[in-house]
């Protein structure tokens, strides 16, 4: 079990987590914590790291500077994003 990196970074009250979430930043406070890195993207490291359910829905919402969640970059995004659009065969393994 981890502490939450954006808890620890803004001086709060540590939450444990259970599972990394994927994320884009360039913040050296968040990366400290990651699991695991995925690679750089323009600047920014796709890196898995422990992030609490508060503090994961403060990411997704744009509220945390420098931090943006890995899966949501695609062609309309920001200008000059890389990331794959999932077409409807990446939906699911099943033949059905």
């Amino acid at each position: 079990m981890s502490v939450c990196a954006i808890c620890q970074a803004e001086g709060q009250p540590p939450h444990h987590v259970t599972n990394p979430v994927g994320l884009l930043t360039s913040r050296f406070d968040i990366l400290a914590t990651a699991t695991h890195r995925y690679g750089d993207i323009e600047g920014e490291t796709h890196a898995l790291v422990p992030v609490c359910p508060e503090h994961v829905v403060d990411v997704y919402r744009g509220r945390v500077p420098g931090v943006r969640m890995a899966w949501r970059l695609g062609p309309n995004d920001e200008p000059g994003a890389t990331g794959v659009r999932a077409g409807r065969e990446a939906g699911s393994a099943s033949r059905a």
